[in-house]
């Protein structure tokens, strides 16, 4: 197996607990609706995505001991991703996140409670990192500290370097590494708070793809919920437009599109190319009612593609 067939991906395990009302949702009452809980955390559905495109996995992340973190282990081992290098605490309970969807199936509001990450000690992760990691892409989230991503991209130097930035407060996180990043996916929101610019034009939406490029990001995918993606390399920025599709949940679907990303660029896909990927994957992702779709596949996604050009 080459390094290309291999994917590190460093991020978070989570357990997600969605609610889905069965009418539109009223706020300040108990709403009549469904629950379902399933293994999640970017990471650890950007991981399990690239799986299902049939790459060989490890996650490097970080683990409690209660029996929600059993659970989450239970899901890693069964979904063959290889977590055996990751940091696993005492005494600790596992990373969770609560969504609340609206009638459209889209997120209304949600809770996230990720003490495990935010208060383990950046220096105990970083002395558990792995002397040598033997793929040529290492997949970064913002979870992690600003100091532990920088820790990854120096100790790694020679590795292509693909970073969501998860949230608009976490995304800041990323801002020493941006120089280091091969490819950057964020959404409009944190790319706003990231580079201080204020999108209020089509003009603004180049000039904020290219501020990441000037700051030495290869790759850049800036995603725009329905108004589609912009995207640039070099010199070139340029806008896709978004598709059509059922939607039964969006949580997942940019973790999706990152994989996609991946997917695409170890193909050797060029921008426009790799933009379609990961739209095509959160398209299959959002039809499913968990984060990760069970029917991703390289076949499935190819002929997404393929029958959506």
């Amino acid at each position: 197996m080459s390094k290309e067939d291999k994917i590190t991906v460093f991020g978070a395990a989570n357990v997600d607990i969605t609610g889905f009302p069965d009418a539109d949702l009223i706020y300040e009452d108990a709403n009549i609706g469904r629950m379902k809980t399933t293994a999640g955390g970017v990471g650890r559905n950007i991981a399990e995505n690239l799986k299902h495109l049939d790459f060989e996995v490890e996650l490097i992340s970080i683990f409690g001991d209660d029996p929600l973190s059993h659970f989450l282990l239970t899901d890693c081992r069964n979904k063959a991703l290889n977590i055996t290098r990751s940091l696993y605490l005492k005494q600790m309970p596992a990373s969770t996140f609560i969504a609340i969807l609206d009638s459209h199936n889209d997120l209304a509001v949600g809770i996230s409670a990720m003490q495990l990450f935010d208060e383990t000690d950046d220096r105990q992760f970083i002395a558990n990192l792995p002397e040598i990691i033997d793929s040529e892409y290492i997949v970064l989230e913002t979870n992690f500290s600003s100091h532990i991503l920088q820790a990854i991209v120096e100790k790694y130097p020679t590795k292509k370097f693909v970073l969501d930035t998860v949230s608009g407060k976490k995304s800041l996180r990323a801002k020493d590494i941006l120089s280091r990043l091969y490819i950057l996916k964020t959404n409009l929101l944190e790319a706003e708070m990231i580079s201080g610019i204020k999108v209020q034009s089509e003009q603004d939406l180049k000039r904020l793809a290219t501020y990441f490029l000037k700051q030495g990001v290869t790759k850049v995918f800036i995603t725009l919920g329905k108004q589609g993606v912009i995207y640039g390399s070099e010199n070139r920025v340029e806008k896709q437009s978004s598709i059509e599709t059922k939607v039964n949940n969006t949580i997942g679907a940019g973790d999706a599109f990152v994989a996609g990303l991946v997917y695409a660029d170890i193909l050797k896909k060029d921008l426009q190319e790799m933009a379609t990927f990961g739209m095509r994957m959160a398209a299959l992702t959002v039809r499913h009612s968990e984060a990760v779709s069970p029917d991703i596949s390289r076949e499935k996604i190819e002929q997404f593609v393929q029958k959506n050009d």
